[in-house]
């Protein structure tokens, strides 16, 4: 009996560790914040914080074609006149209230680079925002959590499906086409989403014309059933 102790002590012991992935401090009580004010655009003036936007409005009669096919626009889901009307607005109304922008990230697919380059003029596409896995979630995780240049903030442009698995409270399509989530790096892998904010409520604190009266704006189709085939990138 006691070597057969000692035999299963000794196998544990050579067995390798199970290894637990870190699991960021992304959103207090799972509860996201939304709303814009005044005192939140005099925080960003300050810099400091990771602006996420999800692409702007898109036209979901289109459809990707080739997962990772980053160069054919015709086979990829683009923006809407109306998404390219949202990213303009949304780029005019950050420059009207003065946050300061250190640069500027999307994914390389042209709905949000479009978004990116409309709004803000220029981007760098890296497809670290668009690849799934956990060697991307964890880049992903390090963008989030790093704090940018003093007195600037980080853009970023990229899909809601690659966000949901790091933000805890974050639901399918909570973060509309066009919205963006204020994030603070804390450093370390951690970081604290602060509040959504949609185009309008940038547009009304910028007292620029809005994108789209409230309501009009084009929506995406219900969620398909369960096929077994992968869904589109949103």
């Amino acid at each position: 009996m006691a070597c057969a102790v000692a035999l299963l002590a000794a196998n544990a012991a050579r067995a390798p560790k199970k290894i637990t992935p870190a699991v960021p401090n992304a959103a207090a009580a799972g509860a996201i914040p939304t709303g814009a004010d005044s005192a939140l655009v005099d925080e960003l003036k300050k810099g400091g914080y990771v602006l996420y936007f999800r692409h702007a409005l898109t036209n979901w009669n289109e459809r990707d074609q080739t997962e990772g096919d980053f160069s054919v626009r015709a086979n990829q889901r683009n923006l809407s006149e109306a998404g390219q009307r949202e990213a303009s607005v949304i780029g005019q109304s950050i420059k009207v209230l003065e946050i300061p922008i250190e640069k500027v990230l999307a994914s390389p697919m042209w709905r949000c680079r479009d978004t990116a380059e409309i709004a803000f003029g220029a981007c760098d596409t890296t497809g670290l925002l668009f690849w799934k896995g956990p060697t991307f979630r964890e880049a992903r995780i390090k963008m989030l959590s790093t704090p940018p240049a003093k007195g600037k903030n980080l853009v970023i442009v990229g899909h809601q499906d690659q966000l949901i698995p790091i933000i805890p409270g974050l639901k399918h399509d909570q973060l509309a086409e066009g919205d963006a989530l204020v994030i603070r790096p804390l450093g370390r892998g951690k970081y604290k989403v602060v509040r959504q904010v949609t185009p309008y409520e940038w547009a009304q604190l910028a007292g620029v014309s809005p994108p789209l009266p409230v309501g009009q704006a084009e929506t995406a189709p219900a969620a398909e059933p369960d096929s077994g085939k992968s869904l589109p990138i949103r």
